[in-house]
């Protein structure tokens, strides 16, 4: 904190009364400025080479097809059921304790439904294969809610 106010002080030093060295770029600027600003036109002002810009290409955005959303958000929604179903089985796990993870697999079975009703008939299998995801995932949230596994 003592040396904040040398922040701004040149690194490189200068004996007094001597200018910095002026290289040709600087000189052809500073001419086009004060042609610029004198209003005389651009045609009498110096002509510079430049570099034009290449252009940049960038990566397109990856679009994923219908079926390859539905088929990971099943696949999601099986690996939930899986653990679900482990939590069940733990006795040192209260039903309480699962209460939050079912309602996600709830929600993640509605959003499934949704984008599996949007499939083609080409991809039946697919399509059948996420429904039946869905009715078991359905069919144990309205258990849990019903009460099947309080004991």
């Amino acid at each position: 904190m003592t040396h904040i106010n040398h922040i701004n002080e040149s690194t490189q030093s200068f004996p007094p009364g001597a200018k910095a060295e002026k290289n040709h770029k600087t000189d052809a600027f500073e001419s086009a400025l004060i042609k610029a600003l004198d209003g005389k036109e651009a045609s009498e002002m110096e002509s510079s080479s430049t570099i034009p810009l290449k252009e940049i290409t960038a990566a397109g955005p990856t679009f994923k097809s219908h079926s390859e959303i539905v088929s990971g958000k099943t696949d999601r929604l099986l690996d939930m059921l899986d653990a679900y179903s482990s939590k069940l089985e733990d006795p040192a796990i209260s039903l309480k304790n699962i209460a939050p993870v079912l309602d996600q697999i709830h929600a993640n079975a509605g959003s499934l439904k949704q984008e599996a009703q949007s499939l083609s008939d080409s991809d039946s299998a697919l399509k059948q294969i996420a429904d039946q995801t869905v009715a078991t995932a359905q069919a144990e949230y309205l258990k849990f809610q019903r009460g099947d596994y309080s004991s």
